[in-house]
């Protein structure tokens, strides 16, 4: 299984980084974030390639546990390339660039120190000899310096990485990008539990005590013990990491285009009712701007027009049509926004044919359901409401025949 996770998914990672980069047709430029994502998804690949049981057993053959170095070393790599990776998508490039220098700095230190002590240290003293593996508390000093170091950095790094998504999954309202900024936050505690262990196993080396016993080498997941937290740990926080910031950008396109589905559907559902309230107030319709032939901006015309219509047809707006609706609608037991919807297409269509024949203003207009407000507060919560009430005026029985039944007296020249 170990082998199979270690080589699958860096090939899965890899493939993703060069869909990032893939050349754009027409030589359309790629998307601003494209850099950072490959960048996070080849040091992702090469981190666990790093725990791949063949790559660790060939480190080992020149020097004993230099395979816990590189994969230490990989890992650290990793979890900064969130950090950058968030930096690139909440800040302007320079500041980026700037807030990460220090952090690469500091990361060349670690991995010095860290180097430092690994071959300062005798190969008969380190982690998998059998002297440190039956005398932990005689372990040497310098294999400490290497456990503080590493985690210091690790920690320092993921709990930036913690503190940012999960901050961000709380402000943004895209339900996909929440889900994702989470499971990073997920990710990083699982990496967090990671540095956690090797605090734990450290001290207890310290007194001699073996927490989490175990041979060099975990044969599943989490056989020894030890390998839940020395390997599933790290492996499970470099999927949830990877997962939670490139499957919503990559589902951004997918989504854009539903959205514009969305747009063009809607406009499309609403042209009979802004047809017929444009055609007895033209004065409602927005002067054309250039390019606003785009769904969205079709759509926020129609939308702001229809409303200004409505509006201006308020002294047209019959109170008997309004009952005559509810009565109706009550009578098939419809409730909620449907029914809300079908009630004010009965009266908007009272109003266009009183406005159509001039009849006289209402002494008592209908008043505006509370839905028709919402353009002052949430122009998408004004068009979907709009929807409804387009598909009622142009598909509902109730509405054509009350409609027909209330109309306003033909006015006679004088």
């Amino acid at each position: 299984m170990i082998p199979t996770i270690t080589c699958g998914l860096p090939a899965l990672l890899f493939a993703a980084a060069a869909f990032w980069m893939r050349p754009r047709p027409n030589g359309a430029s790629r998307p601003s974030n494209a850099a950072s994502t490959a960048v996070l998804l080849v040091a992702w690949a090469i981190a666990i390639t790093g725990f791949n049981p063949a790559v660790q057993d060939a480190a080992d053959l020149v020097t004993r546990d230099l395979a816990k170095l590189i994969s230490n070393v990989l890992l650290l790599c990793a979890s900064l390339s969130v950090v950058g990776f968030l930096f690139a998508l909440n800040l302007d490039p320079e500041s980026a660039r700037a807030r990460l220098r220090p952090r690469l700095r500091l990361l060349a230190l670690t991995a010095a120190v860290m180097s430092i002590a690994f071959f300062a240290t005798p190969a008969d003293r380190r982690w998998s000899s059998p002297f440190t593996n039956t005398h932990w508390g005689q372990a040497p000093a310098t294999l400490t310096v290497y456990t503080i170091a590493y985690v210091a950095f690790l920690g320092y790094a993921t709990y930036g990485a913690l503190t940012q998504t999960w901050r961000r999954s709380t402000e943004t309202d895209w339900r996909v990008h929440k889900i994702g900024l989470k499971a990073v936050a997920g990710g990083c505690f699982c990496v967090l539990v990671y540095a956690l262990y090797k605090v734990v196993n450290s001290a207890a080396g310290l007194v001699n005590v073996d927490l989490f016993p175990g041979g060099p080498r975990c044969t599943s997941m989490v056989t020894p013990y030890r390998c839940a937290f020395s390997f599933t740990a790290p492996l499970t926080g470099v999927v949830l990491i990877t997962a939670g910031l490139t499957v919503p950008a990559m589902l951004w396109p997918l989504a854009k285009r539903r959205l514009t589905a969305w747009h063009r559907q809607t406009a499309e559902i609403m042209a009979p009712l802004w047809q017929d309230i444009t055609s007895v107030n033209p004065d409602v319709v927005l002067n054309t701007v250039g390019g606003d032939a785009e769904p969205d901006l079709v759509l926020h015309r129609r939308t702001v027009e229809i409303a200004d219509g409505i509006l201006s047809l308020e002294e047209h707006r019959s109170r008997a049509v309004q009952r005559a609706a509810e009565e109706a609608v009550a009578s098939t037991g419809l409730t909620g926004t449907e029914a809300d919807a079908m009630i004010e297409a009965a009266v908007v269509a009272g109003a266009i044919q009183a406005a159509r024949w001039r009849a006289r203003a209402q002494p008592d207009p209908a008043p505006l359901t509370d839905h028709g407000s919402a353009r002052e507060a949430d122009l998408e919560k004004e068009a979907v409401w709009l929807r409804l009430v387009a598909e009622q005026y142009t598909r509902s029985e109730i509405v054509h025949r009350i409609a027909a039944a209330h109309q306003p007296p033909v006015q006679h020249a004088a």
